[in-house]
């Protein structure tokens, strides 16, 4: 056994700045890990709520370093890789002896992203369960332990090689059974019934880390969901690659159908709508299932092939229509990017799934080139180029360019007759006065009313949720050489800050400036998605409100076209969002514009006041 360690775990959350997606953290896999280290008897947490879901990256720090673990786990996705590598390095600086471990679905050997980075010590690659518990078992004597990436003494990262074996499933502790999930539950549970995928998707990594198909124990699996019951949870998402073809479904569905025949609980899944014949409908309807996604991706035979995907239109329009009749919405999923369709190819696949009325909600994702996947290594076989930082988005291939994947984007949103990339609105400017009491203690708003509150945010830096609001006044934004150093100190310190500032009504473009400026200066993983209908820039938001309207201001960067990395260069309007009750807006508002465009940027009515 190795020595005793004190160890913290971490999983960050997708961020937004109404934090809806960071209630949905559910850190299962760090719970995985606290289950297995609270057997050995170490002294080891899950960074707790609100601090991991909501704070900032000092408010994260801070715990970490008054805690001072000999050990820090963090589990990465594509989502928080880049955030976790920053925290890494801060509490390097502050607790050099500490040890960095990062585990997950962005730790593995031919992640270029990765392996230009030193702010780590060690990497669990695969199904880490089997490697942390030999971890703990052997530290600090780590060489004979496969599945790791280890930093060496020049820098370089070496491998250890895969696992030989997996492990039993039956043999891994439930986290939600000894209950080391429960103080990270909002009314939401994450569960596995199975490991492993039938399908093997070029685009796609998780079969790499799991071939075969293997179950947990159906037993342990029902155990979980009358815990969830008796807990008062309002939903299960079931995270099987693909639900319905878990070998032992058919007992599965018997028992969820008599277990939850009053629907108490929603279950959530993804599977394969082909597969779904009528006694499979019948029984998800009765055992509440509300929503099966299925990953369409596209129509186009040769693509399909090259994804190495089946598609059988006739038993998918059957499906999809068993599943509705029985109560449960289907989300259709595609995919824009993909090797050998062009922008036409996009549409059809569109427009087919719409004339067939074959879905509840329709999604198109553009392709991510992800390490380690099919297209990844045939990459300039497909001349694909993508972004080469997380989440990896595909910019060109042989057949599109990135105007053209964009314009596939602006073709789905006017056939949904919606917004498709909405804006989330700040709680502090939220008209709907929605409930922040789950950030506790953490401040999502400062007041610059006077000179002397400029200071506030210094003196409260380590105490911020991700996503801040700045209310200022006009005395204090003519004052940008007392408060610029400031914001620009917080975010320098805290750069996965979502920061939005609320200005004067009034204000002029000139007294603006000096937040744009300091706008530019600000770099954030939710800038990179070029594939947004509008308003690119989105880390840094400034918004006015009066006379019953709030509205986001353009960024004056929306005036000219977005560069990407690859020197692509993608147009969008410049968009003014204005929240409003009503369908057309006063002709005060349109003055406040004439006054400081020579041509009125675009409005759009946010349509948050009808939610």
């Amino acid at each position: 056994m190795g020595k005793n360690l004190k160890i913290i775990l971490i999983q960050l959350p997708i961020q937004g700045y109404d934090f809806f997606f960071s209630h949905e953290n559910i850190p299962l896999a760090p719970a995985y890990l606290h289950a297995i280290a609270s057997e050995f008897g170490m002294e080891v947490e899950i960074l707790p709520d609100p601090v991991m879901s909501y704070g900032s990256d000092q408010a994260i720090l801070q715990y970490i370093l008054d805690v001072r673990p000999d050990l820090v786990g963090m589990s990465c996705y594509l989502w928080n890789v880049e955030r976790s590598l920053f925290l890494a390095k801060e509490i390097k600086k502050h607790l050099p002896s500490c040890v960095i471990v990062l585990g997950g679905p962005e730790i593995n050997p031919e992640n270029h992203f990765l392996l230009n980075h030193s702010e780590f010590d060690i990497g669990v690659v695969g199904e880490g369960e089997g490697t942390w518990k030999a971890l703990l078992q052997s530290f600090p004597d780590l060489d004979r332990i496969s599945g790791l990436l280890l930093r060496r003494e020049n820098g370089r990262w070496e491998f250890t090689g895969y696992s030989p074996s997996l492990l039993n499933l039956a043999q891994i502790p439930s986290p939600f059974l000894k209950g080391n999930l429960h103080s990270h539950l909002k009314k939401i549970l994450w569960m596995e019934t199975v490991r492993g995928c039938v399908n093997r998707c070029a685009y796609c990594f998780y079969h790499k880390r799991y071939p075969g198909v293997r179950a947990f124990p159906l037993e342990r699996v029902f155990r979980e969901i009358e815990k969830a019951r008796s807990l008062g949870l309002k939903e299960v998402v079931f995270l099987d690659p693909c639900w319905n073809r878990n070998p032992e479904l058919r007992g599965l569905l018997e028992r969820l159908s008599e277990m939850n025949s009053d629907r108490e609980l929603e279950f959530h899944a993804e599977g394969e709508a082909e597969g779904i014949d009528p006694w499979m409908a019948e029984r998800m309807g009765r055992a509440g299932f509300v929503e099966l996604e299925v990953g369409l991706q596209s129509i186009k035979k040769e693509t399909l092939q090259r994804l190495r995907r089946r598609f059988d239109p006739d038993r998918f329009l059957k499906g999809v229509s068993l599943l509705q009749e029985f109560g449960v919405e289907v989300m259709v999923d595609l995919i824009a990017g993909l090797p050998g369709e062009d922008l036409s190819d996009i549409l059809k696949s569109l427009d087919w799934v719409i004339e067939h009325g074959a879905y509840d909600f329709l999604m198109l994702y553009p392709l991510s080139l992800l390490p380690s996947t099919e297209f990844h290594e045939r990459a300039q076989e497909f001349g694909l180029m993508a972004m080469p930082r997380p989440p990896y988005l595909i910019t060109k291939t042989l057949h599109l360019n990135a105007s053209e994947i964009h314009q596939a984007f602006l073709e789905y949103e006017k056939r949904m007759e919606e917004d498709i990339s909405p804006l989330e609105i700040p709680p502090a400017l939220d008209p709907r006065d929605r409930d922040v009491s789950f950030l506790q203690d953490l401040y999502h708003q400062i007041s610059w009313n006077q000179p002397e509150e400029i200071d506030h945010l210094t003196s409260v830096a380590d105490r911020t949720a991700y996503g801040i609001t700045i209310k200022v006044s006009r005395e204090v934004l003519r004052m940008s050489e007392r408060w610029s150093p400031i914001l620009r100190g917080y975010l320098k310190k805290n750069p996965f800050s979502l920061l939005s500032v609320e200005v004067p009504f009034d204000s002029s473009l000139e007294e603006l400036r000096p937040l744009w400026d300091l706008a530019r200066e600000h770099s954030h993983p939710v800038d990179r998605d070029y594939t947004v209908t509008h308003s690119p820039y989105r880390s840094f938001l400034l918004f006015s409100r009066a006379k019953g309207l709030i509205w986001k201001w353009p960024d004056p960067r929306e005036f000219q076209p977005l560069s990407l990395p690859d020197g692509q260069r993608v147009s969008y309007p410049p968009v003014c969002l204005v929240a409003s009750s009503q369908k057309s807006l006063p002709g005060w508002f349109f003055e406040e514009m004439e006054k400081r465009y020579s041509k009125i940027p675009e409005i759009r009515i946010w349509s948050l006041l009808e939610d």
